[in-house]
């Protein structure tokens, strides 16, 4: 058996003392199927120097007949402090720029939150934000959409979330962090919506007065002696072309609700919409930089997490084991910048439109899928629950074993079959610029595009049932990984578990079975 011990040290001394369990480097899979950690492997020969030659301050696992000494001097070259001065300062700035990114635009969100309460119109967008169109939930490129948006939001899928959670100490409570950060997002979701609406609000009150403006100087000459309301019915309007030849054919319809459902969506609403609104406010160049520094900020905070994914995978597989980290994450950048610069051409902007539509929505839900499939009925829902009890000291409830299994696998498979269905009965279309109109019009992608549709799709979800498949004939692609030493049993002992037993209502919804492992 084994005690945990935590090493401080400072410049040729090392503290130890008793400590928590340390934390683990691989992903849910890893330490589950085959456990690993950054913390050195228990030996009868540990020392306080191999413990601090893993950083400044590390958790190690000592023999309990055998702990080191509570104070240890250490020789100048095994000393973090003193050798990685430079690799401690650029933590700290990246930590200070990940604080910046991450608090930066909140603080914006409240400082327009207020000006944008101020502001004639505000409530005709909130409303407009809140009042449900029902005949929606019938299409299922909505809710293909809505899914859409809730992986990019909370980052599902990208692996990202795992890359992260993989440095979390082995016994970090990730139900509490599920919940509050699916709180947290979904309360900025609704502060961000309430700013961005009261915003277009303003602007859709200010070209509604303008509409209004030119419609009474065409209207008083001919009907001097009428009131002429606000919002004119549409088949007044209709009469009014029917009636009087001298009414121009572009009449002006002055509509505020039909001005706040004309609002630009995507990127469209960040850099056209908005930004137009922006211009019409008091001060248009401070609110104009306030706003782009904060979709800056946005940007950089979401390349960490969505780069993050990819890196620590090429790392953990040992794509390039010469190459360091620093070197590997530039490099990888460099490659995204020039792939981006086709986004930047003349009609850069329709490529864009057919990456986000088909690049991003249907390769997340198929991922997602096959991750709730083979967590639920592959690795096993017992195991699973085996795996989070050994993390926090309890288990997930039979509301998550069945959301797992079944609501989330069926909502997901019945929102791809549904998409698939309407895209291939509808077709598939996009918005283009007509300069004749100066309007964008709807027009069907051309049979080209069709085939990279289909490339986008089926080279980011191919890759599971692909691979699954070689494993499954035995060809491996890449050398099995060496099983590492995990606190199992210390865990254990730390929360006080006794081993589950299965009760009859998981038998029966779940098909438990007693005889499956606890851990692999």
């Amino acid at each position: 058996m084994y005690s945990f011990v935590k090493c401080d040290c400072d410049c040729r001394v090392c503290f130890c003392r008793k400590a928590a369990p340390p934390s683990t480097s691989g992903t849910v899979r890893r330490w589950t199927s085959a456990p690993t950690s950054r913390a050195p492997r228990p030996s009868t020969g540990g020392s306080p120097s191999a413990c601090c030659s893993h950083g400044s301050s590390a958790t190690c696992a000592w023999p309990r007949a055998s702990p080191p000494q509570e104070r240890s001097v250490l020789p100048t070259p095994l000393c973090p402090k003193c050798s990685n001065e430079t690799e401690h300062t650029t933590n700290a700035a990246a930590r200070l720029v990940v604080y910046v990114t991450a608090t930066f635009p909140y603080l914006v969100l409240v400082i327009f939150f207020f000006r944008g309460i101020t502001l004639d119109g505000m409530e005709k967008g909130l409303e407009h934000l809140f009042t449900p169109d029902w005949s929606k939930l019938a299409d299922p490129v909505v809710w293909l959409e809505a899914g859409t948006q809730i992986f990019f939001s909370l980052g599902l899928a990208f692996g990202g979330l795992i890359a992260f959670s993989s440095y979390n100490p082995v016994h970090n409570n990730c139900f509490r962090d599920a919940l509050t950060v699916s709180l947290c997002n979904c309360a900025t979701s609704m502060f961000a919506g309430i700013v961005v609406f009261s915003v277009l609000g303003f602007k859709a009150h200010n070209t509604h007065a303008r509409c209004v403006e030119d419609r009474d100087l065409l209207l008083q000459p001919l009907y001097p002696n009428t009131t002429i309301p606000p919002v004119i019915p549409d088949d007044v309007i209709a009469h009014l072309r029917h009636t009087t030849p001298n009414l121009p054919f572009d009449f002006p319809e002055c509509d505020i609700q039909k001005e706040l459902e004309k609002s630009a969506s995507g990127t469209g609403l960040a850099f056209i919409a908005f930004t137009e609104a922006i211009n019409q406010f008091p001060g248009a160049p401070f609110w104009s930089v306030l706003f782009f520094l904060m979709l800056f900020t946005l940007g950089i905070d979401s390349q960490f997490g969505t780069l993050e994914g990819v890196i620590t995978s090429i790392v953990d597989m040992k794509l390039f084991p010469n190459v360091r980290k620093e070197i590997l994450t530039g490099v990888t950048c460099l490659l995204c910048f020039f792939l981006s610069l086709i986004f930047s051409q003349g009609g850069g902007n329709y490529v864009f439109t057919l990456f986000d539509n088909y690049s991003g929505n249907f390769p997340l839900l198929i991922v997602a899928l096959f991750e709730c499939i083979f967590i639920s009925y592959v690795y096993g829902l017992k195991r699973f629950s085996d795996d989070i009890e050994l993390m926090t000291g309890s288990r997930p409830n039979c509301y998550w074993l069945f959301c797992w299994k079944y609501v989330a696998p069926a909502a997901m498979i019945t929102i791809l079959i549904c998409s698939f269905v309407k895209i291939a009965t509808d077709g598939s279309s996009y918005e283009a610029w007509d300069k004749d109109t100066a309007t964008t019009i709807r027009q069907e992608w051309p049979g080209w595009c069709h085939f990279v549709i289909a490339f986008l799709i089926l080279v980011a979800a191919i890759w599971i049932p692909l691979v699954a498949l070689l494993e499954a004939l035995g060809i491996h692609l890449l050398p099995p990984e060496e099983p590492s030493w995990f606190p199992a049993e210390e865990l254990r002992d730390y929360h006080a578990l006794l081993p589950h037993k299965v009760t009859d209502l998981e038998k029966c919804l779940f098909c438990m079975k007693e005889d499956e492992p606890d851990d692999m």
